[in-house]
């Protein structure tokens, strides 16, 4: 297993391109000097901006811009800082352009108040007679907000304050990424060599079938991250009260809700998410069982989770089979779909391999004026391809929507964000089941299909419980001890998996995951990804059943961008996530999944 290299040692066809947006660094800093002068310009429209419906346009359209400029620049900035977090340049770099958005955002506080001082009936009467209609949608979110929505001056105070509160997940990002991956020891890998534990490799070293490789990963990586539990819990204490301050501010009920508010969703359904989870927590159960009994382990152990049950089939990936599986998957979306992705892979989208400073994990990012570009850590496992076809997922719903909406209708809702991803995931999975008939990879994949489960719809549902948790907490008036949230963690991680684990010494010290979860950052993003995937289960069983109309009606979901509520997109796909029902059919793919690998492995 190679060790990562340098960020200057990187093959420049391994790395995204970004002079799409910026052919030099200098073109950047030309760009950020020219809007330098935006926030002073735009603070010049305050008090006349709601004069007419002329003037109101006027000043929409000035926003939209400088948003749209300033997006571009931050965009550059954060992706050159994410190649390489120990870069002092690139910090800097990101921080200029971070201070540039606070400032634009400051000078604008007084804009939704003013939009609101305009009496409801005046402002529904512009936007239906004037060409303030375009902007419909924008401005009817504004009036939504009326309630939550503060004075001018105290917006401004709220735009500030979130200057310095984003230092947490700052810090976060720098103890995770950089220091915490500095110290972590070195292990011997299965070839017998010495191999220093990363984020990238925790996983793949977590995969393979020497179990004392895998205790000494295991061990290893959270001993790290139980010696830096106090600073880590200081800071989640600190994201999780900055949201609770931001929701008490604006007169939420409280943080869960003012979350919710934005992607127009009630919190009965992320109650509903985890009560079903909880009602089907047993084919999870039965699953772990099952693995135990098949690997002939007397004990199971956490580090044994990762492993494949079928660990005979020795499966490993280069990046451009991976691209291949992904096209081939992607197939039944049409030629449109396929084609651009295509090109994408050709015309560098996609930052590839870990390197000593990248930040971990995987995403889809750019803006609307940059490629949708795609960061991954690839290493050549079957679970990096299918974060390679999630990704794509994510980026092929940010071009279609780039490519079909205006600037200020192309952002979709975080609610929606993981269906398309998700969708590829299950897609791949069905492509590589029907190429071939060899039992033990098709096992071998059926037990691949039931890990997403368990990571996506099981893990972060879990991880949904335990924010819900540490936000009542402090709501409640408590505090985030790390005793606490190691408890607590360790509770629910008992709730999810069962009595097929031992729960002793080796398998506490995954009371401290909670430490090194970056979503938790996100304010109440993970369920999304559960609800994600009861949507994807749904809408990509019916691609692959060619159901009349499902490829036309998913395409233009990805095509519509934020132009309607999430909930109402996700309806018009057949998806109702105010029913049980998504999220109960997901399940019973699941329990088919498991006894079909159960038919397989225990005849």
């Amino acid at each position: 297993m190679k060790e990562p290299v340098k960020r200057i040692n990187v093959p420049v066809e391994d790395t995204w391109d970004l002079t799409a947006m910026y052919e030099t660094v200098e073109d950047w800093n030309k760009a950020l000097e020219s809007a330098a002068v935006l926030p002073e310009k735009l603070a010049t429209y305050r008090d006349k901006a709601t004069d007419s419906p002329e003037n109101l346009l006027e000043v929409i359209e000035a926003i939209l811009d400088a948003s749209r400029k300033t997006e571009k620049i931050f965009t550059y900035t954060h992706m050159i800082q994410d190649q390489d977090l120990s870069d002092p340049v690139g910090s800097e770099m990101n921080q200029k352009a971070m201070d540039l958005l606070t400032e634009l955002a400051a000078s604008v506080s007084w804009f939704n108040p003013q939009v609101l001082s305009v009496p409801a009936k005046t402002m529904i009467g512009w936007i239906d007679d004037t060409p303030l209609s375009k902007y419909r949608v924008w401005l009817e979110d504004i009036l939504r907000n009326r309630p939550y929505t503060l004075s001018a001056a105290e917006e401004r105070i709220m735009v500030l304050a979130s200057d310095a509160t984003r230092a947490f997940i700052g810090t976060f990002g720098k103890l995770n990424n950089v220091e915490i991956p500095a110290r972590l020891p070195e292990i011997t890998s299965e070839d017998g060599k010495k191999v220093k534990l990363s984020h990238g490799n925790f996983i793949p070293l977590l995969q393979g079938p020497n179990r004392e490789v895998r205790k000494n990963a295991f061990g290893g990586f959270f001993r790290e991250i139980q010696g830096n539990t106090e600073t880590l819990a200081s800071l989640l204490d600190g994201q999780i009260r900055t949201n609770i301050f931001q929701a008490k501010a604006r007169n939420y009920p409280s943080a869960l809700e003012a979350s919710l508010f934005k992607d127009r969703v009630n919190k009965t359904v992320y109650e509903a998410l985890i009560s079903s989870v909880h009602a089907s927590i047993p084919v999870m159960h039965r699953y772990y069982q099952m693995k135990k009994r098949v690997m002939g382990l007397e004990k199971m152990h956490f580090y044994d989770v990762y492993i494949p049950t079928v660990h005979d089939v020795d499966v490993k990936y280069s990046v451009s089979q991976g691209e291949e599986m992904t096209l081939e998957a992607v197939k039944p979306l049409g030629e449109l779909y396929q084609s651009t992705l295509r090109g994408g892979f050709r015309d560098r989208w996609t930052d590839r391999y870990e390197n000593i400073g990248k930040r971990s994990g995987a995403y889809s990012g750019g803006c609307y004026d940059s490629p949708p570009y795609m960061l991954l850590n690839f290493s050549g496992t079957l679970d990096s391809v299918f974060t390679m076809a999630h990704e794509a997922g994510h980026s092929m719903h940010s071009w279609f929507s780039r490519e079909n909406q205006p600037y200020h209708t192309s952002d979709y809702r975080i609610l929606v964000a993981e269906v398309a991803s998700i969708t590829n995931e299950m897609l791949l999975a069905n492509h590589l089941r029907s190429q071939t008939s060899d039992q033990d990879v098709i096992a071998y994949l059926i037990d691949s299909q039931i890990n997403d489960f368990r990571t996506t719809l099981f893990r972060q549902t879990m991880f949904a419980e335990f924010e819900m948790l540490i936000h009542s907490r402090v709501e409640q008036g408590g505090s985030l001890s790390t005793d606490w949230m190691n408890k607590t963690y360790f509770d629910l991680v008992k709730l999810y998996h069962g009595n097929a684990f031992e729960y002793d010494t080796n398998d506490s010290l995954i009371e401290t995951e909670w430490a090194r979860i970056p979503h938790f950052y996100y304010n109440f993003y993970v369920y999304k990804y559960a609800t994600g995937m009861a949507s994807a289960a749904s809408i990509s069983s019916r691609i692959l059943n060619c159901d009349n109309g499902i490829i036309e009606g998913y395409l233009n979901f990805l095509s519509s961008g934020g132009s309607k509520p999430p909930l109402e997109l996700l309806k018009n796909t057949g998806v109702d996530l105010e029913t049980p029902v998504p999220v109960e059919d997901a399940m019973k793919k699941l329990s088919g999944l498991v006894t079909d690998l159960e038919k397989l492995l225990e005849k």
